[in-house]
């Protein structure tokens, strides 16, 4: 059985040649290389375009799961990335604010620990010293200091009285205090004060107590029957604070 080849079509995609009639043999063998050649080309492309395609929809893939996938235009598009950028700045910047920020209030701690400990091992000195002076026991002069201005040597009291003992400024002026919010100045003078009330009142310290705080005018007029309250108060605070710095 014989065969035409002329007869016969190419199935292969992109691969259909003419029918050829009346070659010879080397025009034959031309045509078919070139019918050939064209094929081969064609199906590279096909590759290729498949390939691309591939690839480009792997590289939205990855877009998208990146957050970057966006249908907007590129200015719209850039837009968004700066915003991006400039939200994970602010975020890196916050970081390294609170960072510092928690360092320097550890350290502040440490410091204002120190300072405290130095300020009260200085004010017991200063209080024994003055206690000495002016005869009186320091756990007492500690509990007005305490109740006055819980140690707080700038202390203003609404009332206007200054510094450690809480001296108003006429008081000061006649005890000869320059500043009140100088620590040994304020002892000084606010125990000599306080010294002066007790010996006023044979050492009655209810009676002593309630002249520093309510006046002594006011003691000597109404007498401790008619305290207000704000100094009833006092006394129980100071003499309880005295009672613990005594035990």
């Amino acid at each position: 059985m014989s065969i035409d080849p002329t007869g016969l079509t190419n199935v292969t995609a992109g691969f259909c040649p003419t029918r050829v009639t009346h070659q010879s043999p080397i025009e034959g063998r031309s045509t078919f290389d070139t019918e050939l050649g064209s094929a081969v080309n064609s199906l590279k492309n096909n590759d290729k375009s498949v390939v691309a395609v591939i690839e480009q929809v792997k590289l939205s893939q990855v877009k998208m799961l990146q957050g970057l996938f966006s249908v907007e235009s590129e200015d719209e598009g850039d837009s968004f990335l700066a915003g991006m950028e400039s939200l994970v700045t602010l975020q890196r910047l916050s970081l390294q604010e609170s960072q510092i920020t928690d360092k320097y209030a550890s350290q502040q701690r440490y410091t204002l620990c120190d300072r405290d400990e130095k300020t009260g091992s200085n004010m017991n000195s200063l209080i024994d010293r003055v206690a000495e002076k002016v005869s009186l026991a320091p756990e007492l002069i500690h509990s007005i200091v305490s109740a006055e201005s819980a140690y707080n040597p700038t202390a203003v009291s609404q009332a206007g009285a200054q510094g450690l003992m809480q001296l108003m400024p006429e008081t000061a002026a006649e005890l000869g205090v320059k500043d009140s919010f100088d620590p040994a100045e304020n002892l000084m003078a606010g125990s000599k004060y306080l010294k002066q009330l007790l010996d006023k009142y044979d050492g009655d310290l209810d009676h002593a107590l309630a002249a520093y705080n309510w006046g002594q005018g006011n003691v000597d007029r109404h007498g401790l029957e008619n305290m207000p309250q704000e100094t009833c108060d006092y006394l129980v605070k100071v003499k309880a604070l005295f009672r613990a710095q005594s035990s």
